[in-house]
């Protein structure tokens, strides 16, 4: 039977998480291994300046769990110390969409199965965009889960059986809010820059100042993750590659170095 891993960045309480717990744990030797509470916005971050310790190890209705004190990537690597020759990991489902860039290279989620697919191991990062009053929340957004469950337990098992898709490191799998029978599958690339920053200065109570960051979105483009999921209500798949840079690329860049420094 297939051995895989499921983490998150919510935190073991994430109803998204148990639920597509639930789906694949008669399908697959799962093991669940996740942070003790919310990561969000960890991306690939490790705890390399103090000890992880587990909060949580035991069977739990009906697969192995984990839960710790480190961030969403110590999940993977200690799968692997735990469990061993693993077939895939699959991080998710998180509440919010990862689309774009500045989502994929902050997200908790996606740094997990970036963790995974850096070690050789094929991954899938899932979310599901989310209301602002729903970010950051540890126990998951509330509307129908049942599209959310199916499309990705029928990714994971075609992954399975198939292998990930040649020159493919991992996939970005991204929900709309809110699923319909006209929703379907399109397979996508990242866009850029999918919110502006802005910072706001504001005083706590002692009249001191402290800063919160404004997230302003901007209009997707077409074409891109954030447009399907955002503005056509549609199902993003995009395929992440970790040797971003060609031949053609690195050639085109020695121009720029002189002789002494070649």
């Amino acid at each position: 039977m297939y051995r895989v891993c499921l983490t998150n960045d919510d935190g073991p309480l994430s109803d998204n998480l148990l639920r597509l717990a639930d789906a694949l744990k008669d399908k697959v030797e799962l093991f669940v291994v996740v942070p003790d509470g919310q990561r969000s916005a960890s991306g690939k971050a490790l705890t390399l300046k103090r000890p992880i310790r587990l909060t949580e190890k035991h069977e739990k209705r009906g697969y192995s769990f984990v839960s710790h004190d480190g961030v969403p990537a110590d999940s993977v690597i200690l799968a692997q110390w735990f469990y061993k020759d693993l077939d895939l990991v699959v991080s998710g489902v998180n509440t919010g969409a990862n689309v774009g860039y500045q989502s994929i290279l902050t997200s908790g989620t996606v740094g997990a199965a970036l963790e995974a697919a850096l070690r050789g191991i094929p991954a899938i990062a899932i979310s599901q965009e989310a209301r602002p009053e729903e970010w950051f929340n540890s126990t998951g957004g509330k509307r129908c889960f049942e599209m959310v469950c199916q499309t990705s337990t029928k990714l994971i098992m075609d992954i399975l059986e198939k292998g990930m898709p040649k020159g493919i490191d991992l996939l970005n799998l991204n929900f709309p809010h809110e699923p319909t029978e006209d929703t379907k599958i399109v397979v996508t690339k990242p866009t850029k820059i999918r919110m502006h920053n802005e910072v706001e200065e504001r005083l706590d109570p002692n009249k001191m100042p402290y800063y919160w960051y404004l997230g302003l979105e901007r209009p997707p483009m077409a074409g891109t993750d954030a447009h399907e999921v955002l503005v056509n209500n549609n199902i993003s798949l995009t395929p992440l590659v970790l040797d971003w840079v060609n031949d053609v690329e690195i050639e085109n860049l020695r121009d720029y170095i002189s002789p002494r420094d070649a």
